[in-house]
């Protein structure tokens, strides 16, 4: 629970977005990987419709995760350009 905490205030905040992305990212394609394969009846027996395993909402989730960092969001609406100035984060830029 403490990394989601982490991976929604980088995200709101707009400050490390690459690595929140990734974190994000990753932990939507664990939390897939645990209901594979999409089940095709519920426990009383109904269909549950889940007829395209392509388009599962937590891929849908991840790409705007991979979209905000790619588009270095945090610069353009947050603390991210100054966080970037800073010099532990310049020294390593996968902070960034």
């Amino acid at each position: 629970m403490l990394g989601l905490l982490g991976i929604g205030a980088a995200l709101v905040a707009g400050v490390a977005l690459r690595p929140a992305a990734v974190a994000g990212t990753l932990l939507l394609a664990m939390v897939r990987t645990a209901e594979w394969p999409p089940a095709r009846h519920l426990a009383g027996g109904a269909p549950s419709g889940s007829d395209q395993p392509g388009r599962d909402h937590h891929l849908v989730y991840a790409l705007p995760l991979v979209a905000l960092a790619a588009a270095r969001a945090g610069d353009r609406r947050g603390p991210g350009r100054w966080r970037a100035a800073r010099s532990v984060v310049r020294a390593r830029s996968r902070l960034r």
